[in-house]
């Protein structure tokens, strides 16, 4: 009986150890940051809220301001600032800047990390200025009088 409550609490402790080490860690938070647990839950943390356990496989929305995010072990984490994915692989460090003109900055401080930048919707260009007045008086009619 002995061994088996020694053997539970053993079993318990090493739980706990494996699950209060988390393998992604955001530091130096400014602004808002919105988290994809992987088990699809979605958490929004402001400013002065405290962080979460981020576990493998989540990915990290920085909202706004800036952040340095790492991994340890061989976890990756993706983050996404703007049109632009971030994947940090194993043991890697990055800094991260999100503009309020919505420009992004990234400083790799340890290992590695794949930058990928979405591609924006096409617009067609618009026309030189002035040109929208010349069609607003088309069909217009003006009267002239005799006197002219």
């Amino acid at each position: 009986m002995k061994f088996r409550v020694i053997l539970l609490v053993l079993i318990a402790t090493f739980m706990l150890l494996g699950t209060s080490f988390a393998a992604i860690n955001i530091d130096n938070r400014v602004g808002a940051v919105k988290i994809f647990m992987p088990d699809n839950k979605q958490l929004i943390i402001q400013k002065g809220d405290r962080l979460p356990v981020i576990p493998d496989g989540a990915l990290i929305t920085i909202l706004a301001g800036s952040a340095t995010v790492s991994t340890t072990g061989k976890s990756k984490v993706s983050v996404s600032m703007g049109n632009y994915t971030i994947t940090l692989n194993e043991k890697s460090k990055v800094n991260l800047i999100l503009n309020p003109d919505g420009t992004v900055g990234t400083t790799i401080i340890l290992g590695s990390a794949d930058i990928n930048r979405k591609p924006e919707p096409y617009h067609e260009p618009l026309p030189p200025a002035g040109t929208e007045l010349l069609q607003s008086n088309v069909g217009e009619k003006k009267e002239i009088s005799a006197s002219q």
